[in-house]
């Protein structure tokens, strides 16, 4: 099955934590932080359409003005999400530099800064030398915070000591092309498979057992195809519809019992769950004190979310001699051997 997030973590797990992920034939990618990003190709960074920061620690935040450099001229807009003070950020990173030769240059960054209900709302604009311009505030449902037909990003608050935001991307469901009914049925492949798939998720809802049920029961829709036109459902047998991709983001969060709880409800059911296991539980004191999680809560989360695979970033350096502690940690923990 083609998927339709492709992921790639850019640091090992003693460096800045980044995750990479791009949409599969989209000339799309989006940034889970944004520290250090100096391994990502120049041509990927222009890519970037969104950044989701956990919160503006350096080790998460330093990078963003690379991306700047890097799509500065670029007629696409920059989305930026982040913890209640992350327009100031953005702000304060943009009121650094002196920008009195950018006057004819297109860029434009949004920045969301997300609270439990809302979602606070600047623009800064290459044309006005990157001054901020307030806009009204979203309101968030169900913790989504971008919803486009292909996917959705949602979002929750937790503790670092101070805010810091968990993410999950999705796909309600995924759509693939078979290729033997394709061919049988004497349709080329092209474009137009591409338009297809949009056109079901902007209209359909994914129902295990019904498949796929229209939005809007009166709808009828015509789909142009290289054999003529065709109502959208004549072609769902040119498909095969499953479950969707789940995968979720949570970094530098403390290892209280509220926020354990959060992540198990918000990361339930992840394909993939990219999560931090900064300690030891021998050192569990100092992850209270740093707010930090340990490798045993890791694995627990994951075990208890029934996370089908879990990707371990942001490692304490004082364990850089003997890194198969805190993996081993988290396997056992999420086997249930460790309690």
């Amino acid at each position: 099955m083609a998927r339709l997030f492709h992921y790639r973590v850019i640091n090992n797990a003693f460096g800045d934590p980044c995750v990479f992920l791009r949409l599969l034939r989209e000339r799309r990618a989006f940034l889970f932080d944004v520290g250090d990003i100096r391994k990502i190709p120049f041509n990927e960074i222009l890519k970037v359409s969104d950044i989701f920061v956990t919160h503006t620690h350096i080790d998460h935040f330093i990078g963003f003005d690379q991306v700047i450099r890097a799509v500065l001229r670029r007629q696409e807009p920059l989305r930026v999400f982040g913890p209640k003070n992350l327009i100031e950020c953005v702000h304060g990173k943009l009121k650094g530099y002196t920008w009195n030769l950018v006057a004819d240059y297109p860029l434009q960054i949004e920045a969301y800064a997300i609270t439990e209900n809302r979602l606070k709302r600047a623009k800064f604009v290459a044309s006005n030398s990157f001054k901020i311009e307030k806009l009204k505030d979203l309101s968030i449902k169900d913790n989504i915070i971008v919803q486009e037909p292909l996917f959705k990003v949602k979002a929750i608050e937790l503790s670092h000591g101070i805010p810091v935001i968990a993410y999950s991307i999705e796909e309600d469901f995924h759509i693939n092309i078979n290729k033997v009914e394709l061919q049988n049925s004497g349709f080329q492949i092209g474009p137009w498979l591409g338009e297809l798939k949009k056109l079901i998720k902007q209209n359909y809802e994914y129902e295990p057992i019904k498949m796929l049920e229209p939005k809007n029961k009166s709808s009828n829709i015509i789909v142009e195809t290289p054999k003529g036109k065709f109502k959208i459902e004549e072609l769902f047998s040119l498909l095969k519809i499953t479950k969707g991709e789940k995968i979720s983001y949570v970094m530098d969060v403390s290892p209280t019992e509220e926020n354990i709880e959060k992540i198990v409800e918000f990361v339930k059911g992840s394909d993939i769950l990219f999560c931090e296991a900064y300690f030891l539980n021998k050192d569990k004191d100092r992850a209270l004190e740093r707010n930090h999680l340990t490798a045993a809560v890791a694995g627990t989360i994951a075990r208890e979310a029934k996370v089908e695979e879990l990707v371990i970033l942001h490692i304490s350096p004082k364990y850089i001699e003997n890194p198969q502690e805190i993996y081993k940690e988290v396997e056992l923990s999420r086997s249930g051997v460790l309690l």
